[in-house]
């Protein structure tokens, strides 16, 4: 009984199932439990009370009462084992407390010496450098995904004795060690993600067995303390290192690492052994002189940078490894130490709290890396998605999978948001996100049930458990048209962004800052404005790239044409360029939405009527300078913002007033712009861009969680008065009511049981198409375009950044080719699929008229 009830209690949601308590029966509650030597203390979200074993009876649902069976079969049910929610009694005994400070210390300890260089880190790479140990961690990773999926299927939760799952995890983890090692060469930050990522497993190991009958804040005080010290060792030890042996960040130093890199230079062109010198070395190599093609210059150049990005890593490892430290401190101090998991809103409030810090941190780590030459962007995004990995896990198994459904279902935020999440939409970007998995999954879970079934401890009907069943009964009633559909517009959007924003833009403004060097310093200050907002009126361009170029071209032609203190002067001067430029763009995309707003069709398009719509005016129609009215007109996105100021119609000079804080964004972007012009005069330039991109990518952040928090706040203020209906809405909402039909009519056609199988055909071919080629362009991204941005020049060659002339050379031959062909491919069956719902539903339209058309 007990286990059954710990089970319910971690499982399944609110009134699941039926508790006896003395006798009566009484719906189960939100709650989180703890045992104790006399009994278990159930505290319910709100209240607590103590209720004796004997005094329980669990009447479970179909799940619980499996896990009951296999129970009586005498198999230890895992959940059992790992009992987070639980609060223990004891404290830490001095034993308990040096083998959390050894647990932290050992993956740190050879962090430090076998993938740094105070250890022996260039020996390990150049080790695993060969391609034949690239193919052997190929191969370990398959094995271990064989591996865990023989696990899965054959329950592994649920084998008998806790020795027996011991014996079985050992090969997968083996194998997967092997495999982070053995990609060194092609992923440097695995080996070092690996060996960090032990510290959090082993702690919630022993959180979950050894250690869950100590107190939860003595167990996370003395985490906090143990990744403090460890990270303040590995921090002090670094900069001892670096001073003491004469190994800062310079050219020397560079130098010295590449030289010992010789096995990862010989290995990381699959053409033929690369030279540092010759090929790499940024003002030594010969890589123009030499009679070779510009494809295979830009491949080089790339291997250079590849190869670089593993001394680099490893230089920098202590540092990566002591953040990583501080954070799990930071982390274990606020949600250990100082949370009360039983206070609902507190938990929301924290939890939200540390997820925007981890933002702030990785994006500017991420962002740092944006101007520079190393390829390191997915070394940081590797360590995000760690760390949110991480989070989620805590998340669930120390607060407890039922308390945070009762937090959801309780909170006001939540509450509001709900629907939201159980849109179409969010729905299309889950799906987008895990895509092939999904059927991989319900494949394999109909094996795990088959497996139950022959050990006869499920003869539930269905195809899958009932937990996967309850998953596929709820994906059943989704419009799967309406998803598939809108991950299509998902796909197309992110390439708008990631290619034709990121790529072409940049393009135009390098050619900008090229075509603008030769003319008068008046005549150039005309044309970057006229220039940028000319940038600015088009919907899909974001200011940020406008600034850079701003700073770019203004700054430069300052420092030649206006004596000594003419790149400060210019500075000064792009600042204020870039700022009328926005201020004179909002009043042109004010006018745009203006005369749009007139017609209806433009107001329904973005809801006026709508609760959102309402907060968002309500904020905006504010006087001054308020908070949420600063944040969402800087923290938007910079076209659709100001078109919606104009057709809500708003008082211009607010608006303007409203925008006037945007120099405090702007204004880090054309520092960087600045400092990039002037970046090969010194390592220094090149830092201070770095940090202003940072500066810039932390403050448009904090405007846009701003803005979304003071809408919401808002909305639970104001939600009765805003769903309140107005006159100047009556048109809208008639035209809304006269679409209700067709809207109808339309879901009607488009349900997919009601589809050919040549109409499912078209739309999966066009989703698969959209993801193959959206999985290219990102995981790929090296493959398919060359790396280019605003400050390099069209004309220089590939080695240094350049296009060699041509902006075409952007697409690398043959994937970039392959991804674009997939797309389009992908743009012309979404259309085709479009066309096609259209017309049908048109036509049955035509024979099944709105009632009030026929009357």
């Amino acid at each position: 009984q007990a286990l059954g009830l710990w089970r319910s209690l971690g499982a399944e949601p609110p009134g699941a199932g039926l508790m006896m308590v003395q006798g009566k029966p009484t719906q189960q509650p939100s709650i989180n439990a703890s045992g104790g030597k006399d009994g278990l203390d159930v505290t319910v979200i709100g209240q607590q009370a103590q209720v004796e074993k004997d005094e329980i009876k669990q009447v479970m649902p179909e799940e619980d009462a499996e896990a009951e069976k296999r129970n009586g079969q005498g198999n230890q049910s895992v959940v059992a084992v790992f009992s987070w929610t639980e609060d223990g009694t004891g404290e830490l005994s001095l034993a308990q407390s040096l083998l959390i400070l050894v647990t932290c210390l050992v993956p740190n300890l050879a962090a430090v010496m076998l993938l740094s260089d105070i250890g022996v880190g260039i020996q390990v790479y150049n080790a695993v450098a060969p391609t034949t140990m690239s193919l052997g961690g190929d191969l370990a990773v398959f094995l271990a995904a064989l591996c865990m999926t023989l696990l899965y299927v054959s329950d592994w939760f649920y084998y008998k004795t806790v020795c027996m799952r011991v014996i079985t995890a050992v090969p997968p983890v083996v194998l997967i060690t092997m495999g982070a090692f053995l990609k060194g060469r092609k992923y440097p930050w695995a080996p070092l993600l690996f060996v960090l990522f032990l510290i959090p497993l082993a702690l919630g190991v022993y959180r979950g067995t050894s250690l869950r009958n100590s107190k939860r804040k003595s167990f996370y005080t003395c985490v906090s303390i143990s990744t403090a010290l460890c990270g303040l060792i590995i921090v002090l030890g670094f900069v001892a290192w670096v001073f003491a042996s004469e190994h800062q960040w310079t050219r020397q130093t560079k130098d010295d690492l590449a030289a010992r890199s010789t096995t990862i230079y010989e290995y990381v062109y699959t053409e033929h052994a690369l030279n540092y010198t010759l090929h790499c070395h940024p003002d030594k190599n010969l890589l123009d002189e030499l009679s070779i093609d510009k494809d295979a210059k830009g491949d080089i150049t790339t291997a250079c940078r590849k190869a670089a990005s593993v001394w680099f890593l490893v230089w920098i490892s202590p540092v990566v490894a002591s953040i990583c430290n501080f954070v799990i401190a930071v982390f274990c101090f606020m949600h250990g130490v100082t949370l009360n998991t039983k206070e609902s809103d507190s938990l929301a409030r924290a939890l939200k709290q540390f997820i925007i810090c981890l933002v702030f941190l990785f994006g500017g780590m991420y962002c740092s890396t944006y101007f520079t030459s190393l390829a390191l962007s997915s070394t940081f995004m590797a360590f995000f998605a760690a760390a949110l990995c991480v989070l989620s896990v805590w998340t669930v198994m120390e607060v407890g999978g039922q308390a945070l459904k009762t937090m959801a279902q309780g909170h006001k935020h939540a509450k509001m948001l709900a629907p939201a999440f159980r849109s179409d939409w969010v729905r299309a970007i889950f799906v987008g996100a895990v895509n092939v998995l999904i059927p991989i999954f319900f494949f394999l879970n109909s094996l795990n049930k088959s497996v139950r079934r022959m050990r006869g401890t499920d003869d539930s009907p269905g195809r899958y458990t009932p937990r996967a069943q309850r998953l596929a009964d709820e994906a059943s009633t989704w419009n799967w048209c309406s998803i598939l559909t809108k991950v299509a517009i998902l796909g197309e959007l992110f390439f708008m962004l990631q290619v034709g924003v990121a790529k072409v833009t940049y393009i135009v403004l390098s050619w900008l800052c090229e075509f603008l060097a030769d003319f008068e310093f008046g005549i150039v200050l005309f044309l970057v404005f006229a220039v940028g907002f000319g940038m600015f009126m088009l919907p899909p361009v974001p200011g940020v790239p406008v600034y850079i170029f701003s700073g770019i071209v203004i700054a430069d032609q300052a420092r030649r044409n206006l004596g000594d203190n003419g790149f400060a002067m210019g500075v000064a001067i792009a600042v204020a360029v870039g700022f009328f430029n926005k201020l004179l763009a909002c009043l042109g995309q004010y006018c745009i939405g203006y005369f749009l707003g007139k017609k209806v069709s433009v107001q329904q398009l973005i809801a006026v009527d709508s609760v959102p719509t309402k907060a968002i005016e309500m904020i905006l129609k504010r006087p001054g300078l308020g908070i949420g009215k600063v944040a969402i007109l800087i923290g938007g996105p910079d076209w659709p913002t100001s078109v919606t100021c104009g057709i809500l119609q708003l008082n211009i000079p607010q608006m303007l007033l409203g925008t006037l804080p945007v120099i405090f964004i702007l204004s880090p972007c054309v520092f960087a712009g600045a400092f990039i012009s002037r970046q090969g005069e010194d390592d220094m330039w090149m830092t201070m861009a770095n940090v202003a991109t940072v500066c810039a990518a932390v403050g448009q952040i904090v405007a846009g969680l701003t803005a979304a928090v003071c809408t919401v706040k808002t909305i639970q203020d104001h939600e009765d008065e805003l769903r309140k209906p107005r006159p100047e809405h009556q048109a809208v909402a008639e035209l809304t009511k006269k679409g209700e039909h067709a809207r109808g009519i339309f879901i009607q056609v488009t349900t997919w049981s009601n589809l050919s199988f040549f109409d499912k055909g078209v739309l999966l071919m066009c989703v698969v198409f959209h993801l193959i080629a959206g999985f290219m362009f990102v995981m790929m991204a090296e493959a398919c375009f060359l790396d280019f941005s605003v400050d390099k020049s069209i004309g220089a060659p590939v080695s240094e950044g350049g296009l060699g002339g041509d902006p075409m050379e952007i697409i690398v031959r043959p994937w970039g080719y392959i991804a674009l062909f997939l797309f389009f491919v992908a743009v012309v069956l979404h259309i085709l699929h479009c066309c096609t719902m259209k017309q049908r539903a048109k036509s049955k339209l035509k024979y099944n008229p709105r009632p009030a058309d026929v009357e």
